[in-house]
């Protein structure tokens, strides 16, 4: 898998916890915007991944690892299906774990 993140690797437990999940949601939003490009829907979900494997280390989310990894688990099988499709459900699931997250994307809509 290619390292989309190098920069923030070291400083990505500094951010606030909303904002780690915005970040990953972010990446979601991105793929569904490249239904009709396969290869830069994969590319998005594959920067998903490397930013929610950063905040699984992150042992603020001791408490919500076994949800973090079950949507791991959830986005790595849309990465490998064959064609592109929503991937909306888990990015609102992720957004939910968090509730700052999850009132920070209603203040914007």
């Amino acid at each position: 898998m290619t390292k989309w993140h190098r920069s923030l690797e070291d400083r990505f437990g500094l951010f606030p916890q909303e904002q780690q999940l915005l970040m990953v949601a972010n990446e979601l939003n991105r793929a569904n915007h490249q239904l009709n490009h396969p290869h830069e829907y994969r590319r998005a979900l594959e920067r998903g991944l490397e930013l929610l494997d950063l905040l699984c280390r992150d042992h603020r989310w001791k408490k919500s690892l076994p949800e973090l990894r079950r949507a791991r688990e959830v986005m790595a099988s849309y990465f490998c299906q064959l064609a592109p499709s929503d991937v909306s459900v888990l990015q609102k699931a992720l957004i939910a774990l968090h509730s700052k997250s999850w009132k920070m994307l209603r203040q914007n809509t």
